[in-house]
């Protein structure tokens, strides 16, 4: 009778820590979507009051699976001993048994089984891992408590689903495993590092953006939206801090060329309304919001409402996937001779280099490269065509590359200047002079009006 009762109850117990085992697995690794889709569903309030406080559950739910796989590793020692009457072999016995059956019913099988059928897993023990936890009321915490005395810098495990943590080194290990590839990680890296960024660093900086000025026409907008090769500009009024609103070029061609514009319309009466964000908003929150409202741009406002800057939703979608690159971009060399003199110089050249070239002292304290000493001879950022003379030396903007449009080379020569313009010059040589103020055009600097 009592081998019988012993056996019944190592059974019964181990069957128990097997029923635990894959609870705790389905609990660790249910999705959040079926969770939150679970509890609208209204199929069992003991689901809700576990992943209300889901740390607390799972802490008690290991407890009982520990104490159950023990009870389960005792009763069999007993029944050995019962059986054989020799407590050495008894125990030899009972811990390669445990050992063996731990490690399937207990240990691989039912984890296995947890995370197949996580949903339905959970709803099947949820009410008894809500009654498991209220028998031991603060006796789980106090045993972390306690570990956590023993092992301070351990990692917590204070929630039910994975933590990020956790999850990132899944994506190392899998990596590392060839799993997945290299570019899929850094994907699934990126897309956690978004929820950390905030807009103010990603966005375009208000030093660097194009704006028009309130008042000009609309064959003037058409202008610099040629010139400078984007499709959105800000509308502002006496400064950046004053946004009138954002000027779309589809809006502008479709007003010029539909026969109902006259010469004097002006961008105020086509520009739309700008959307404001904080620049402390995080970059995620505000991607979803741009898509959910169909919006490419917004304004970055400061704490004090000025005028931070701009960002698009290429500047957002490029924390995820990288830098977007035209397809036009070419890879070509720092410094390449035309004819007639000149020299295509890329704008991150160092100005040394190009004072050597052409036997010039460029040495200046403020900029370092050939791009930035045009910019600041300009006083604004340069758009193609833009042109400046330095004692003889003159720059002009050939082209722009990048999603964000900006100068990647630049067309240097001596005087006289050559009367033959390259083929591969900005606009063949006809491309208007960015240095010359156009009606009420205003170019701050550049901004991220994607094309």
């Amino acid at each position: 009778m009592i081998v019988a009762a012993l056996a019944g109850l190592a059974l019964g117990c181990i069957l128990v820590a097997a029923l635990l085992t894959a609870a705790e697995a389905a609990f660790t690794y249910l999705p959040r979507q079926e969770a939150e889709q679970l509890l609208r569903d209204g199929r069992s309030r003991a689901l809700r009051a576990v992943l209300q406080a889901p740390a607390s559950h799972m802490h008690a739910l290991r407890f009982w699976r520990v104490w159950f796989e023990m009870a389960g590793a005792v009763a069999i020692a007993l029944f050995f001993f019962h059986i054989l009457g020799n407590i050495w072999i008894a125990g030899l016995l009972a811990t390669v048994t445990m050992a063996a059956v731990g490690f399937v019913l207990v240990g691989v099988s039912p984890r296995h089984f947890g995370r197949m059928h996580g949903s339905g897993v959970v709803l099947f023990t949820a009410p008894a891992v809500r009654i498991l936890c209220a028998l031991l009321g603060p006796v789980p915490g106090w045993l972390v408590r306690l570990g956590s005395l023993v092992a301070p810098n351990a990692p917590r495990a204070d929630a039910a689903f994975f933590s990020e943590e956790e999850f990132r080194e899944l994506v190392e290990r899998a990596t590392e495993s060839d799993m997945i590839e290299d570019a899929e990680a850094e994907l699934i890296q990126s897309v956690f590092d978004l929820g950390d960024t905030i807009v103010r660093a990603v966005m375009v900086p208000r030093t660097d953006m194009v704006t028009i000025q309130s008042g000009s026409t609309l064959a003037q907008a058409m202008s610099l939206f040629l010139r400078s090769g984007y499709s959105r500009i800000p509308v502002i009024m006496d400064s950046a801090d004053q946004v009138r609103g954002i000027l779309y070029l589809k809006d502008v061609t479709a007003r010029l060329y539909s026969g109902r514009a006259g010469r004097g319309d002006l961008v105020d009466e086509v520009c739309r309304e700008a959307r404001y964000v904080p620049e402390s908003k995080p970059v995620g929150s505000l991607l979803q919001e741009l898509q959910r409202e169909s919006t490419h741009v917004a304004i970055v406002i400061d704490e004090y409402g000025g005028t931070a800057g701009l960002v698009t939703l290429e500047d957002l979608i490029e924390e995820i996937v990288g830098e977007i690159v035209d397809e036009y971009d070419s890879e070509r060399p720092a410094i390449e001779a035309l004819d007639g003199g000149r020299y295509r110089i890329s704008a991150k050249a160092g100005i040394n280099d190009v004072g050597e070239l052409f036997g010039l002292d460029l040495d200046d304290e403020e900029v370092d490269t050939v791009g930035g000493l045009l910019a600041k001879s300009l006083g604004r950022v340069p758009i193609v065509g833009s042109e400046v003379d330095l004692d003889g030396l003159h720059l002009r903007a050939e082209r722009m590359e990048g999603r964000r449009n900006r100068i990647s080379h630049i067309i240097a020569w001596l005087e006289p200047a050559p009367q033959d313009e390259d083929s591969h010059a900005a606009g063949n040589g006809k491309a208007p002079r960015a240095d010359a103020d156009q009606g009420g055009v205003r170019e701050e600097s550049e901004t991220e009006h994607r094309r």
